[in-house]
């Protein structure tokens, strides 16, 4: 079934981006099922839900329910704080900030319950944020206190990592988020330090820092999203209250600044939908909800925006299907969804949401 062109981020405390572009269009649909899973840092443990939505993209006229798989929450290692799911739809991957490693679990395609494999895969010291290339083949993993950048590739048949070489390649100190353009061909890393992005091209998994300086943003860059055409790069700047827009050069994957744009009280995440950008701010429990200009990048704050969530929302992600953005945060204990309507871009509060029991930090959803 064909669906408006998305971008899927989750981004928290560091936390990478999980991306999806199908082909534009609005979407409707009369009943729809996806499995996700959710970290939870402070029990060591991935939550687990089926989530059913119904309904149409246009008029806020859609529904979620949220349904606890069977033997969720599923134990992981020491302080999970990053997932993601494999485009196919057979395994989810999940950072252990703590334990400076990466757990595999095997989907089980029928209930959706996970299955850890072991051993887990090494990484560098207090990895924080990992991406994966559209294709489902290399995954990229920030390590914070070793500054570095572990590259690995993926079996398709088991979904196992094995570490490219000259992995991990050393970054600046302290990285904290990443993305990676759809293409596949670039990977954009920020350093609060030094207030800027750095980019790499990617060549088998190989990464090779972008000729010239870095990009610099606002103070306080936290989370990063790359828009589905590939064009530009949006970060978040949480002491700023801000968010900026970079474009893209095509051949060489260098960034240039075009602007910068007031959003609500510290943003901690970005996510993109076509033409559209939401951005979650914690301090203010809202979403700021922006057009966004062809070309020129230029974001205009759409009619009625800042959303109000009621929670302070920590991250963020799209429906596959185009009907929701899911709000988590770490003060509610819980995951929320608020219904998009993709013929305005405005969201509307639901009642659906599902408990968490403690504080999560990302989510994963299955297409």
């Amino acid at each position: 079934m064909p669906s408006k062109r998305i971008c899927l981020v989750l981004i928290a405390v560091g936390l990478a981006p999980l991306m999806g572009c199908g082909s534009p269009s609005i979407f409707s649909s009369s009943s729809t099922s996806h499995t996700a899973y959710v970290t939870l840092p402070n029990s060591n443990a991935v939550a687990a839900f089926r989530i059913k939505t119904s309904g149409s993209s246009v008029n806020n006229n859609a529904e979620a329910q949220f349904t606890t798989i069977v033997g969720s929450p599923f134990p992981a290692g020491s302080s999970p704080t990053s997932v993601l799911v494999h485009p196919s739809g057979k395994y989810v991957y999940v950072v252990n900030r703590n334990e400076n490693d990466i757990s595999l679990f095997t989907i089980n395609s029928s209930i959706g319950s996970l299955q850890e494999v072991l051993p887990r895969t090494t990484t560098g010291l207090t990895p924080v944020s990992m991406v994966m290339d559209s294709g489902g083949s290399y995954l990229f993993v920030i390590n914070e206190l070793s500054s570095s950048i572990s590259t690995y590739s993926i079996n398709a048949g088991t979904g196992a990592l094995s570490q490219i070489a000259g992995s991990p390649f050393t970054t600046f100190n302290n990285p904290f988020s990443l993305a990676i353009a759809p293409s596949g061909k670039f990977l954009y890393v920020v350093n609060p330090d030094l207030t800027s992005v750095i980019a790499y091209t990617i060549a088998s998994g190989v990464l090779t820092p972008v000729a010239g300086l870095p990009a610099q943003v606002g103070n306080g860059p936290r989370a990063i999203t790359v828009d589905p055409a590939g064009t530009f790069v949006y970060v978040t700047n949480s002491a700023d209250n801000t968010v900026s827009v970079l474009n893209i050069n095509p051949g060489t994957g260098a960034l240039t600044l075009l602007g910068t744009f007031a959003t609500g009280i510290t943003p901690t995440s970005v996510v993109a939908l076509d033409t559209y950008l939401y951005v979650g701010n914690q301090g203010s429990t809202n979403v700021s909800a922006f057009t966004v200009t062809p070309v020129t990048g230029v974001l205009t704050e759409i009619t009625s925006s800042p959303f109000s969530v009621g929670i302070a929302p920590l991250f963020e992600v799209l429906d596959p299907d185009n009907l929701f953005l899911y709000v988590g945060s770490q003060t509610a204990n819980s995951v929320t969804a608020l219904s998009i309507d993709t013929s305005t871009g405005a969201l509307a509060e639901t009642s659906q949401s599902a408990a968490t029991g403690v504080s999560p930090s990302s989510m994963g959803v299955t297409k």
